[in-house]
């Protein structure tokens, strides 16, 4: 199997999910939208996250074209959109996406539905804003206490809100380039993270897996 993974900002890749891949004897590339917004061939894509919103497609243009690519492929091959990537599916498939609470940090959501083999509820990484409502004919697996849609199955696309690819670096490097977090917050959400990394990580490869298998 070849996977596309496509880039949206250069500080967010696979991070775990290059991990996973490599053990699964997975093929995967990059595509960094941002520079050049085409596509090789590919079996399943990976569309990760990114600081913009979908609302600013006008003036981030490869925005448009992960869309069309996802209402092209999402019911023939497998998509896994994380954070801004499951905004992005849910924009494609005729969802609204917004500015709403800000989640940052380790947060617990609960499984709604039995059509993911996943645990009932998992305490997951957050790094948002934005929110999306649920598109038509989609449904609702993850829900949260402050942001209710927090993940969704439509058609071979499975989209997320949380981030299952997180590794202590990659939670180092955001932390350490955020300007909104007080020193004391990235403090706590690093100890945190020392914590619950290794849970975490067993997460994302019950994640990968289940994509792999759509």
């Amino acid at each position: 199997m070849k996977v596309a993974a496509i880039k949206n900002h250069p500080a967010e890749g696979l991070g775990y999910i290059e991990t996973v891949f490599e053990k699964r004897g997975v093929e995967y590339y990059y595509v960094e939208a941002y520079e050049n917004a085409s596509i090789d061939e590919f079996d399943a894509l990976v569309i990760l996250g990114g600081p913009m919103g979908v609302y600013e497609a006008d003036k981030y243009p490869f925005l448009k074209w992960e869309m069309e690519l996802i209402r092209k492929i999402y019911s023939e091959k497998p998509i896994f959109g994380i954070c801004l990537g499951a905004q992005l599916i849910a924009a494609a498939l005729g969802g609204r996406v917004y500015p709403h609470i800000r989640e940052v940090g380790w947060k617990k959501v609960r499984k709604v539905s039995s059509a993911v083999p996943f645990p009932e509820e998992i305490e997951v990484f957050q790094w948002h804003g934005d929110t999306f409502d649920l598109p038509e004919g989609a449904e609702l697996i993850y829900e949260g206490d402050e942001v209710t849609n927090q993940g969704f199955i439509a058609g071979k696309a499975l989209a997320i809100q949380f981030h299952v690819e997180m590794t202590l670096d990659l939670i180092e490097k955001w932390l350490s380039d955020s300007r909104s977090l007080s020193d004391d917050e990235k403090k706590r959400i690093m100890e945190e993270s020392r914590e619950k990394i290794s849970e975490h990580q067993e997460l994302c490869r019950k994640f990968v897996d289940f994509f792999l298998s759509m």
